[in-house]
């Protein structure tokens, strides 16, 4: 899975060596604020991976980032970092200088090469470690320290070396030019060099399997321990208990402990799924670290049967309920992770051979399902099998006859296909997919599919038992439609004698040996437009159009029926769909026309009728007698249908009555019956804007201005909702201001300006939020504004006198206060403000006496 992202075609990776001074940034501080955190939505907001995260688009990603594609990898510790350049840019550690400084501190470069494998080792106490968990977070002078401790000489003081180095590069999907720079410019930006950047394509990192060496200590873990065989820190054990409720030696009894691959087969998941799973589950809290390289996460569902949390853990784990073949073929495919790397990068890399040996026991496996009819999972076997090797045409050509067997064709065919496109020479490819055909019903289709097969391998048994069975059906197929075309016949001349129940009951018959024939359901619709049973009459006309959709009859008898059963608008149209198919045919148009000028008449009648009713409707409005105004409406909706214009009217008295559901619901008809009436889109904003759908409204009353730039009731709607707009934002500002999140507050208030730049309450609010940012300047300036558009609100001179006193200009803060106090006598708060600055300015306290309200 993770391998797939960096070796497909085109696929590629941008890196960058750095190095800066550990005195200026830290370890922990380059991970955090210039990295940011794994979760990109959690990430310092100044960091790479925020930064990515919020600008995707513009950046020219793809999709937005997330957990698993979280744009940039970088180095969890200057260890990690020599690593990671002797693995991909090929750095020996007689050239690396922070390998050299290890060596003078007394490790030896075997020790080196062999702390690369990220081994457990010795950290005192009876106590082990990972060494890449050791290391984390640590700058090169504390690295250097602890490392002569693992494994140096501790006798000698540490080498003087502070220059951090660390290996950081843009993933498959982030990389563009976009992201390069942004990433040169924020390392810049925090006096961090480029030593050497690059491109690292696809077919160089499978030559040379860096992803593999780049994950082979965390791939090595899981491959070779057993859950049974770890042993968590005892001061970790009470930590696990209270998380899941469940201590660890019994979570391993009752088997509620798995790997990747036990959790995939038990849940039925892909490995995509089951990282999706593991991603949510280190979102909602759910995972726990024992150390390095391993990890807990709880799925959040619990096996039948058992009491304690199901919990997949990146070690390697117990396996329960398995077959004991499919068990040791799939060992290696569980999840671990080290500190090193981003939290979604858990599917690990493996030998082919442990691959292939594990799908074939699930084939294995699979094939004994199949054979005592658990047909279910055998197919999530073969699933399982196909995540692995998606180019196996054996595969998809078991799991199509799984499919056959639980009579699920649609994904049947779909195996089918892909065996045949994966190996289109192998005769049993096309043996599956005519079995499909045969069972859906297909059998010309499944004719020529055995046929094709056969010419591919004459001697197959099985292709010709197939096609044997499929002639034997088309014979069968034959034999009925002979006989149902003697009770047609017979129906015919039942119909002339107008026995038109006899001629219904034959056509029954006829219908029953061969339901696909068209021609029946046209002549039995026929005989119930006699009988007056005009809805069989429209089911039969219907199923005519379904089984044949050009014959142009099948349109006649649904317009008649339609006609009878007064719904004009269908009746039309079923007339005029029915003369574009088979206008050659004079006597058919001839009739044809004759029924639909009846049609057209009856509709002209019912406009005529309709118009009326909206006038009566316009006068009622005009009362404001709303009500009666949508009676009238509904009145000529009923007439003519298809008039949007009353739709709209309707729409308005719905607005008035405050139906606003019924009104969008209107205008939306409206929209339909006539897309390019910009009123229309008009009504709809009006009935968003009301139901507090503020998106869905602007982008009506833009669509409105599309089709009429000049519109002035879209105009007018739009301005209504950019007034709204700006209420909400102000809103959100003051949520903000209340979180302390001031410059959140101004950016919303500021988008809130340009909506209405009239409000005097929007600049008061920004000249508060400039003023706890202590831009006083800016806040002096809304201040200002707000006094502009509104001078007799006192507010905006409390926010002038406010800004002036922190600008150190007491005499206008006094004269700003004062108008404030006199514009609100009995404002204690502006009363009290103004006391504070004649204080500062006579250098006692002042007291003022109360005012009385003017």
């Amino acid at each position: 899975v993770m391998a797939s992202k960096y070796t497909e075609p085109g696929a590629s990776i941008y890196y960058f060596s750095v190095e800066w001074d550990a005195g200026l940034t830290s370890w922990a501080e380059f991970r955090s604020d210039v990295l940011g955190s794994t979760d990109p939505s959690l990430a310092n907001a100044s960091s790479m991976r925020s930064r990515i995260m919020r600008d995707w688009q513009s950046l020219g990603l793809a999709a937005a980032p997330s957990i698993s594609s979280n744009g940039v990898h970088g180095s969890a510790s200057s260890f990690e970092g020599l690593v990671e350049r002797m693995n991909w840019l090929g750095a020996t550690l007689d050239e690396d200088a922070t390998a050299r400084a290890m060596i003078a501190a007394g490790v030896s470069k075997e020790k080196i090469r062999m702390w690369a494998t990220d081994p457990q080792v010795d950290v005192g106490d009876g106590l082990t470690a990972s060494v890449f968990d050791c290391f984390e977070d640590m700058s090169v002078s504390e690295m250097l320290k602890k490392a002569q401790k693992l494994g140096g000489d501790p006798f000698e003081d540490a080498p003087e070396f502070s220059v951090n180095q660390a290996f950081i590069f843009i993933k498959p999907h982030a990389v563009t030019e976009q992201v390069k720079k942004l990433v040169r410019n924020m390392l810049r930006e925090r006096s961090i060099n480029v030593v050497d950047e690059g491109v690292i394509t696809a077919d160089v990192i499978a030559e040379g399997a860096l992803v593999d060496h780049h994950y082979y200590s965390i791939a090595s873990k899981a491959v070779m321990t057993k859950p049974t065989q770890l042993n968590p820190p005892e001061s970790k054990l009470a930590e696990f208990a209270e998380k899941f409720g469940v201590e660890w030696s019994q979570a391993l009894e009752s088997g509620a402990v798995y790997n990747a691959a036990e959790a995939m087969n038990m849940f039925g998941l892909s490995a995509e799924a089951l990282t999706a799973k593991w991603d949510a589950a280190k979102a909602s809290g759910d995972c726990f670290k024992f150390g390095g390289g391993f990890y807990c996460a709880r799925l959040g569902a619990q096996r039948e049967g058992a009491d304690a949390p199901q919990v997949v853990s990146n070690g390697a784990i117990t396996k329960t309920n398995l077959p004991k073949s499919l068990s040791s073929g799939l060992d290696a495919l569980s999840m671990s992770q080290s500190d090193g790397m981003d939290y979604a990068e858990k599917m690990l890399l493996f030998p082919e051979s442990t691959i292939k040996m594990a799908i074939e026991t699930l084939k294995e496996v699979a094939i004994d399902d199949f054979k005592s009819e658990h047909y279910e999972r055998a197919i999530k076997h073969l699933t399982i099998a196909i995540s692995l090797d998606e180019k196996s045409h054996l595969l998809f050509s078991n799991r199509c006859t799984a499919y056959l067997a639980m009579e699920r064709y649609d994904k049947a065919m779909e195996d089918a296909d892909e065996c045949i496109r994966l190996q289109p020479n192998w005769a049993k490819g096309y043996l599956r997919q005519g079995s499909v055909y045969f069972r859906m019903g297909e059998l010309e289709k499944a004719e020529v599919v055995l046929k094709d097969g056969l010419e591919l391998d004459r001697t197959n048994d099985a292709l010709k038992k197939e096609l044997e069975a499929v002639m034997n059906a088309i014979a069968e197929r034959m034999a009925r439609q002979r006989e149902s075309l003697e009770y047609k016949e017979r129906a015919i001349e039942c119909f002339n004698d107008q026995n038109y129940k006899g001629a219904v009951d034959l056509l029954k018959k006829a219908i029953k040996l061969d339901p696909q024939n068209h021609i029946f359901f046209s002549n039995r619709a026929a005989a119930y437009m006699a009988l007056e049973q005009y809805d069989k009459a429209l089911a039969d006309a219907e199923d005519c159009i379904r089984l044949q959709p050009n014959w142009a009859k099948g349109y006649s008898r649904k317009g008649a029926a339609l006609f009878r059963m007064d719904k004009l608008a269908g009746a039309r149209d079923a007339f005029e769909q029915g003369l574009q198919l088979d206008a050659q045919n004079a006597a058919y148009v001839r009739s044809t026309r004759q029924e639909l000028q009846l049609v057209m008449d009856a509709i002209a009648q019912r406009k005529e009728e309709s118009l009326e009713f909206k006038e009566r409707a316009i006068e009622a409005f005009n009362v404001q007698n709303f009500k009666r105004a949508e009676q009238h409406l509904s009145s000529a909706i009923e007439l003519d249908p298809e008039n949007h214009v009353f739709f709209s009217n309707r729409a308005a008295a719905y607005m008035a009555m405050e139906k606003f559901d019924r009104a969008l619901k209107d205008a939306n008809e409206c929209v339909r019956l006539q897309p390019a009436w910009a009123k229309g889109f008009s009504r709809q904003a009006a009935a968003l804007l009301s139901l507090g759908d503020l998106v869905g409204a602007r982008s009506a009353c833009l669509r409105g201005l599309e089709l009429e730039p000049e519109s002035t009731q879209v105009k007018e709607e739009l301005r209504r909702v950019e007034l709204a707009e700006s209420i909400a934002l102000k809103d959100a500002a003051t949520e903000a201001f209340k979180a302390q999140d001031y410059e959140k507050a101004v950016e919303d208030l500021t988008a809130a300006i340009e909506l209405d730049a009239t409000n005097q309450v929007f600049f008061s609010n920004r000249s508060v939020a400039y003023t706890a940012m202590q831009f006083y300047e800016k806040a002096l300036g809304d201040a200002d504004e707000c006094i502009r558009l509104q001078p007799s609100w006192a507010k905006g001179y409390s926010r002038r006198a406010a800004a002036k006193f922190h600008l150190g200009d007491l005499q206008e803060a006094k004269q700003a206060y004062s108008k404030a106090w006199d514009l609100e006598p009995t404002n204690a708060k502006t009363k009290a403000d103004l006391e504070h600055v004649l204080s500062e300015i006579a250098g006692m306290r002042v007291v003022l006496p109360e005012r009385a309200a003017s």
